[in-house]
């Protein structure tokens, strides 16, 4: 875990969980108001707190129940089984991670340009803070332990996590090259090169010892360094 006091990449300070769940806007569908949406929340907040407290095979139903109240029935209803309801917690946790890239693109390649490795030494230093999210390492190694028995899971994290990071990086450097901005031919490649500098060892240290704490300060300078590194073989 972060060392305590440390500041977080996320725009809030935590890595709260977004709005997916069990999918973007699926609590919006007719006949799921308010009262629904509250009680799938807590549901959803419960088995992720307890999924990093105690793992996915140690959390019982009745344990996600006892903490965030509410019926079987409900739970039942809305996820299924244990399994979905991790997968929601998946899904909505990684929605929360790409929001704040998304924000970051927003006004354009010319606002992305501007200050070009403060930029991207934001991206990378938000990606590598992810790791240090206890959250995100539990949803990590669920998957790892748990993966050859829920495939469809494990792809499915593929494909709303890793998959759409690396689509997002790569539109922000062909946005890039075309603009000048960077000497890229194959977009894709580059960003999976660079998520892969930013996050280096980090991911497997944090799978082997999730419970040793990672300084801020020597992982901000790590992705400056890698940063630098990059644009060193990108820029014109």
């Amino acid at each position: 875990m972060p060392d305590k006091g440390a500041s977080t990449p996320f725009r809030d300070g935590t890595a709260a969980l977004g709005t997916g769940g069990m999918g973007a806007g699926s609590m919006d569908t007719p006949g799921f108001g308010p009262r629904g949406q509250a009680r799938c929340r807590a549901l959803l907040d419960a088995a992720a707190a307890l999924f990093v407290e105690k793992g996915f095979a140690l959390t019982s139903l009745s344990d996600i129940l006892r903490q965030a109240g509410g019926s079987r029935t409900t739970l039942y209803e809305h996820f299924g089984d244990k399994e979905g309801l991790f997968r929601a917690v998946m899904e909505r946790h990684c929605d929360r991670v790409l929001e704040e890239m998304s924000a970051m693109r927003a006004n354009g390649p010319a606002a992305m340009a501007e200050e070009l490795e403060e930029n991207l030494f934001r991206v990378g230093l938000h990606v590598a803070g992810t790791l240090t999210v206890p959250e995100t390492t539990a949803i990590l190694r669920i998957l790892v332990s748990e993966g050859g028995r829920i495939p469809d899971i494990a792809q499915a994290f593929f494909q709303v996590g890793p998959e759409k990071t690396v689509g997002w990086l790569a539109g922000c450097f062909r946005d890039l090259a075309e603009a000048g901005r960077l000497r890229i031919d194959d977009p894709e490649a580059a960003a999976h090169a660079f998520l892969g500098m930013m996050v280096g060892d980090l991911l497997t240290k944090r799978l082997i010892l999730p419970n040793e704490a990672v300084s801020m300060e020597e992982l901000e300078r790590y992705v400056r360094q890698s940063v630098r590194l990059f644009l060193a073989g990108t820029r014109p």
